[in-house]
């Protein structure tokens, strides 16, 4: 999330509803249906494929509520998950809770900007930015910081993991009418939700401002509703190599999906893999 998003807004209330766990509680083939309709369905079996194949500790940027962060620690990872919203990472200490005690003890928790990343860690064998943490970093020298800080918290040939959105295939006009989500649940208080989206014109930084408002059904018939907004930069697909370059690493793949599928210019996603080279610079 953007690190100037406030804790109220809603779209941090509202984001266990809005991707939903296939691991944390209970899976129903509507959170399936919702992750399929955003193009994830199959991101968290991926990034714990990348920890299997990593070994040691494992950085997660933008760790959120923990959708990946548990199921990481669940498999017996060590992991440090590092988010710059404290209402993010309260809900995720929420959930850790509710967790073993082995595997509460494997996670910790740091509230940090990406762009200024300073751990006392730095033999990370692998580090995240799973679903779309780079875009919500939107601005260019911040995200290139943030690709330099990952590499300079990893170990020799420590590998790097991370997923955006392909600006290819995304609206870049102003939408002039709410776009409303599919009814869901809000995993909280268990009412039934709607969110009416909009977007601005992509502007000349290629940033993009999402806004809009939460409609929930509340048990006496009555609608609560709560305006949120956020702003994302969109990477395409040169420019995302070159950023990687340019911090240190090297590609060993990017796909078009979490199943590997070669990337094509009407690919949802951009699915990379890449490995921290020797030397690497920092900006």
């Amino acid at each position: 999330m953007n690190k100037d998003v406030p804790d109220h807004d809603a779209s941090i209330v509202y984001y266990d509803g809005d991707y939903p766990s296939l691991e944390i509680g209970e899976a129903r083939a509507e959170h399936a249906a919702t992750l399929a309709r955003l193009g994830i369905l199959g991101d968290v079996p991926f990034y714990k494929e990348r920890a299997a194949e990593a070994g040691g500790p494992v950085l997660e940027i933008g760790c959120g509520t923990g959708r990946l962060t548990i199921p990481l620690a669940r498999a017996g990872h060590t992991v440090w998950a590092v988010d710059v919203s404290a209402a993010m990472l309260d809900q995720l200490r929420a959930k850790l809770e509710r967790e073993a005690p082995e595997v509460r003890e494997r996670v910790h928790l740091v509230r940090q900007d990406a762009a200024a990343l300073d751990l006392p860690a730095r033999d990370f064998r692998l580090a995240v930015l799973p679903f779309n943490v780079l875009m919500l970093i939107p601005d260019l020298t911040a995200e290139r910081r943030a690709l330099a800080a990952a590499a300079a918290h990893l170990a020799p040939g420590g590998a790097l993991a991370l997923d955006v959105m392909n600006p290819l295939t995304m609206p870049m006009d102003a939408e002039t009418k709410p776009s409303p989500s599919e009814p869901r649940r809000n995993p909280h208080s268990g009412n039934r939700y709607i969110r009416n989206s909009l977007a601005t014109r992509l502007d000349e930084r290629q940033c993009q401002r999402i806004h809009g408002w939460y409609d929930e059904l509340l048990p006496d018939g009555k609608i609560a509703v709560t305006e949120y907004g956020f702003t994302w930069r969109m990477i395409f697909r040169y420019e995302l190599e070159l950023m990687l370059e340019a911090a240190g690493f090297a590609i060993e793949r990017l796909a078009g999906d979490f199943e590997d599928a070669s990337w094509m210019v009407d690919s949802r996603r951009m699915v990379v893999t890449a490995r921290r080279a020797s030397p690497f610079t920092k900006e």
